[in-house]
């Protein structure tokens, strides 16, 4: 979740790096978009270094090459600070993907107010994405 910026693109990127399957959540489709192109950039750089190097691990068995098939990047919009859209994207989700091993709930606001000057909406927003969606996401 929150994979659209920040702490969720790095940890996006980092698990492509480390060839897995993604499921990107942001709230915002544009940024999560551009995180999938970056990741779908690093697979492509991954799987042009493997054919580059497939020649010399034909005669070398001592080589350790991972594979690289399907190396995948899904995107959904969800607003992880409502319940219903939690829940109706995760059953997209494990109809469209399947299950998934491990979950990197990451998504977080801050309002950037003292919490005396905080509007009510501010802190009910904080409360519901900060706190509640890691329980509706799990």
């Amino acid at each position: 979740t929150g994979a659209g910026s920040g702490l969720g693109r790095l940890f996006a990127l980092e698990f492509a790096r480390r060839r897995a399957l993604l499921v990107l959540w942001d709230i915002n489709t544009q940024s999560n978009e551009e995180t999938a192109g970056m990741v779908q950039h690093i697979y492509r750089e991954m799987a042009e270094e493997a054919a580059a190097a497939a020649p010399g691990v034909a005669g070398d068995g001592e080589k350790d090459v991972l594979p690289h098939c399907n190396l995948q990047v899904y995107t959904y919009t969800c607003d992880v600070g409502k319940r219903e859209n939690v829940y109706l994207t995760a059953e997209r989700v494990r109809k469209e993907v399947g299950e998934v091993s491990v979950l990197v709930n990451n998504a977080g606001v801050v309002s950037g107010h003292h919490l005396l000057e905080c509007p009510d909406e501010l802190i009910e927003r904080t409360m519901m994405v900060n706190c509640h969606a890691h329980f509706w996401v799990i």
